[in-house]
């Protein structure tokens, strides 16, 4: 009896692929899956991490923000900056607010109690603040009784009593402006990079794992791709429609260096997505990129470039220009070597940058040339800029950190109606000339 020679029937091999198709789907969905839970998972532990710093960054601020007004107290004697501190101090409470934050969703110990230890220092210094304050409303002759119960509650010593109201003026801006202040606020940011710096290698951690994990996903994900590609290569239908058009349009975007549209298959989105996200995360160093242009890599502060561009871009009518060189820095920078000079332009930057107010503008544009665009200030502030200027002149004059003692003159140029940027800066390049020429180590407005 003859067999007739058996064949594979179409209808079967139809049936097979369609089964190990069905198969690929479901082992890519699977994967698909998995990948979008380890991705959840990352974005949550990013999440998280941004709202730790963001938190510890307003307990900085808040810290920050006492400082700034109990300065600004001080130094004008304006009520408007001890209401300002007592509100943030007892009704917006920033720092209490991030810190009960933090504790809720924490689990290193070691990070909070950093932050705690950022907290308490906080709260240490305001019974410095404190009494400043109580020596401020006493040197500008102030009823006592009219301010909060904490002023009113403040001793002060027997000694700052009996000093004249202009000593004790004195006295109250050194408390709040010397080193060992300084040296307080430091102690605070220490505690609170502390902080940030453990989490991060908390997030890193997790991060690293969920990486790992996603890497296994999409090394799966691949491979079956690649198991789909040979099956529907025998459909010219399918390989059009889901592999080789989908790739062309990507390949068309990225020449373009565009963001990859959203569709084709399932795996090819997450492709896309994935693309995407890494092509946010470009834009954003470039972003970063923007900031190191502006900013002075030496000292930290706004180059020329930064400078030029406040220059165009401040309503001169409520703002100062002022101009500071550093005198005899030639001598420095020779006779101790480039080193110790670098090092002196660092202090006096970080000096200069300490002496004002958060929205003030602190450049380098030059060697040794710093300027400050001080908005919202006019010539009725004549004085404070003078004291300001000296102030600085005092705490670089003392020569600590290893350096020599360094003075400064300085240039002032109020602005005015024309916003004559040119006219502005040319009146204080001439005061600050005209201190150079009577020997340095002073200031003068234009």
């Amino acid at each position: 009896m003859l067999h007739k020679n058996k064949s594979v029937s179409i209808r079967h091999i139809q049936l097979l692929m369609a089964l190990l198709m069905l198969v690929i789907s479901v082992l890519l969905l699977i994967t698909t899956y998995r990948t979008k839970l380890g991705y959840s998972q990352m974005r949550e532990f990013t999440g998280e991490y941004i709202q730790w710093e963001r938190d510890a960054g307003k307990l900085q601020m808040g810290s920050d923000y006492l400082t700034e007004q109990v300065r600004c107290f001080v130094e004008t004697g304006k009520r408007k900056y001890l209401d300002n501190y007592f509100e943030e101090a007892e009704v917006t409470r920033r720092r209490d607010r991030a810190l009960d934050s933090i504790r809720n969703i924490v689990d290193d110990h070691t990070a909070y109690d950093a932050l705690e230890a950022a907290m308490n220092e906080s709260v240490a210094l305001m019974d410095r603040e404190y009494y400043a304050m109580r020596l401020a409303v006493a040197a500008h002759g102030y009823d006592v009784a009219d301010f909060p119960e904490t002023i009113q509650k403040v001793e002060l010593s027997e000694k700052d009593a009996l000093l004249p109201r202009a000593k004790q003026d004195i006295q109250a801006r050194k408390m709040v402006f010397d080193d060992v202040y300084h040296q307080k606020k430091e102690s605070i940011s220490a505690h609170v990079n502390k902080c940030l710096e453990t989490l991060a290698n908390e997030v890193d951690a997790n991060q690293s794992a969920a990486t790992k994990a996603l890497d296994d996903m999409l090394f799966k994900e691949r491979t079956l791709i690649l198991i789909a590609i040979i099956v529907t290569l025998l459909t010219m239908m399918l390989t059009t429609l889901l592999v080789v058009s989908p790739l062309l349009r990507a390949v068309v975007y990225i020449r373009a260096d565009q963001p990859i549209p959203i569709k084709g298959s399932n795996e090819f989105q997450f492709l896309a997505k994935t693309y995407n996200l890494m092509y946010e995360a470009n834009q954003e160093k470039t972003e970063r990129l923007t900031y190191d242009a502006t900013h002075d890599q030496l000292t930290g502060i706004h180059n020329r470039s930064g400078y030029v561009f406040f220059l165009k871009n401040t309503d001169w009518t409520t703002s100062a220009l002022l101009l500071f060189d550093v005198d005899k820095f030639k001598q420095i920078n020779d006779g101790n070597g480039h080193e110790l000079g670098d090092k002196a332009l660092i202090k006096v930057a970080a000096t200069i940058r300490n002496s004002f107010r958060n929205q003030d503008h602190v450049c380098r544009i030059g060697g040794d040339e710093f300027a400050v665009i001080m908005v919202h200030t006019d010539p009725s502030h004549a004085e404070l800029v003078m004291s300001k200027a000296a102030c600085i002149n005092e705490i670089l004059g003392r020569g600590e950190d290893g350096l020599p003692p360094i003075s400064l003159s300085c240039g002032v140029a109020f602005g005015d109606d024309s916003q004559d940027t040119e006219a502005i800066f040319k009146r204080a390049d001439t005061a600050l000339y005209a201190v150079k020429g009577a020997g340095g180590h002073g200031c003068r407005v234009g």
